[in-house]
Order: C-alpha cells, then sequence, then structure tokens
C-alpha cells in the first residue's frame, strides 16, 4: 500500500500546473491555487513543488496590465491568492478541529495534525532512500552519526533551499511574462522544470525523506519527454530502481518487471533513447 493515495495528489498538482497556464484572467491561478492546495493536504510530500508554484504565481502579479496601477494590481493579485490558499485550507482543516476529542483543544488538535505531517523525530531520512545524507551516512564520512541532531534539520534546510534557487529563479522569470496563447506551451513547459527541479532538490536534500518521494519529481518530467527523451527515459527506470525495496515490500514485483518491459518498448518506438 506505498503507491496507491499518490496518484490523486500527483494528479491534482499537475492539474493546477495547467490552469495556472492558461491565458486568460487571473482567476485561471486562483483555481489553479485552489487545486494545489486541494494535492498539499491531501499529501504533504506535494509541498516539493512549492517553492516553483510561489516563485511562478509571484511573478505572474507582477505582470504588467494595459489599464490601472502596476502596484495597485500586484497588491490585489497577491492578496487573492493569499485569501485562496486561507480559504481553501480552514475549509479542509475546519472539521478536524470541530470533531476533535474532549478535552483536546483547537490548538492541540492541529498541533497534532502537523506533528504527523512532518515527523521530525523519524531522523534525517527513512530507510533506503538513494538521497545525499544517506551516501554522506555511510563510511568515512558517517554524516548522520557525527553532525548532532539538532544540527540536521538546518544543514538540510539551507541545503535545500540552495539547490532550489535556481528552479525558483527561472520560474520568477517566467511567470513574469505576458501570458498569451502562443507562449502557454512554454509556461506550462517551464512551470514543469521548474515543479522537477525543486522536488528532485527536496528529495536529495530535505529532512525526513522517504523513497517514494521521487515519485514527485518523476511526475513532471513525465510529461517533459517531448522536450527530453533521453533524461526522462532513463530517469524513470533509476527511479523505478530506486523503489525497489517498497517495491518487494508490496509484493508487486511482477508488475515492476511487466511496466519496465512496457515503458522501455515504447520508448523504444518513441525516439529511441537508449
Amino acid at each position: 500500500g506505498h503507491f496507491q493515495y499518490n496518484t490523486v495528489a500527483l494528479g491534482l498538482a499537475l492539474w493546477s500546473f495547467h490552469y495556472m497556464t492558461m491565458p486568460a484572467t487571473f482567476a485561471n491561478c486562483i483555481g489553479g491555487s485552489i487545486l494545489f492546495c486541494l494535492a498539499l493536504n491531501f499529501k504533504q510530500m506535494t509541498l516539493y513543488y512549492a517553492p516553483a508554484v510561489f516563485a511562478y504565481l509571484l511573478g505572474k502579479c507582477f505582470v504588467e496590465h494595459s489599464s490601472g496601477n502596476k502596484s495597485c494590481l500586484f497588491l490585489v493579485r497577491f492578496l487573492a491568492l493569499g485569501v485562496t490558499v486561507i480559504v481553501t485550507f480552514a475549509a479542509l482543516w475546519i472539521p478536524f478541529v470541530v470533531s476533535r476529542s474532549e478535552g483536546v483543544t483547537a490548538s492541540e488538535s492541529m498541533l497534532q495534525i502537523v506533528q504527523r505531517l512532518f515527523p521530525f523525530q523519524r531522523g534525517l531520512y527513512e530507510g533506503k532512500v538513494s538521497n545525499l545524507w544517506c551516501v554522506l551516512s555511510t563510511k568515512p564520512l558517517s554524516f548522520r552519526r557525527r553532525v548532532p541532531e539538532r544540527f540536521q534539520p538546518i544543514c538540510a534546510l539551507v541545503t535545500t533551499l540552495s539547490l532550489c534557487l535556481p528552479s525558483c529563479i527561472c520560474a520568477f522569470n517566467v511567470g513574469r511574462k505576458h501570458l498569451t496563447r502562443e507562449a502557454q506551451s512554454q509556461h506550462l513547459r517551464s512551470l514543469l522544470w521548474a515543479a522537477a527541479g525543486t522536488s528532485l532538490s527536496f528529495f536529495l536534500a530535505s529532512f525526513q525523506v522517504h523513497e517514494k518521494s521521487i515519485l514527485l519529481p518523476l511526475s513532471p518530467l513525465s510529461l517533459l519527454v517531448a522536450d527530453a527523451p533521453l533524461l526522462c527515459f532513463w530517469f524513470s527506470i533509476t527511479s523505478a530502481w530506486t523503489l525497489w525495496p517498497l517495491i518487494e515490500t508490496d509484493r508487486i514485483q511482477s508488475a515492476y518487471f511487466a511496466c519496465i518491459v512496457v515503458f522501455a518498448l515504447a520508448s523504444l518506438l518513441y525516439d529511441r533513447p537508449f
């Protein structure tokens, strides 16, 4: 049961990218923000996309309009996005607060949810995740043993944000450009690349990473196969291979090999990525 629930959050996130990059009015960004909030609340790992989404939408707030004050327009758009996020989160979290156990305050109920969503007590990484900290924790480096636990989250945060920064800058610059029907494809591709970049940064360097988090960068990259077929093919194969411990746990080895063969044949027919 490691994989079946992730598809809902990934689907909502990809749909949010589609709506955010639709030309017309800023209302499309509002709709995309609602979908992204739903994805984020369905599966907290969708937070890996958040820096790219925030940077792109922030850039959209700066897009000039033929009429109206530039500063006023930015403020209206920024506040509209903020209110959208707050209202969506409130609508999803209020039932948990209302139906809390007797004797538990609203703040305690919220804190319990946050602790479940972000289990820092589990340590730097989990299982056999193939990220930087797992590699650096092998001998002779032994990062996990040599660095005090209280400093590990800080190291992970600084490294993750540093790796995310280039993707966020690109997403922001693209978001600032005026969106037309001709440029929609470029905006969507740029947002997908940025989302893949930030999510891969989180997978490689963030705190408490699970093996299946590799699905986050793999999802947007799968839609970019026309831009980089060789990269997408080998990244998909490698990502699936890193999931082998979970595949063994769920006893889906036959499905794994069948899907790999079908995927390889389809890729061979498409663009010969070998």
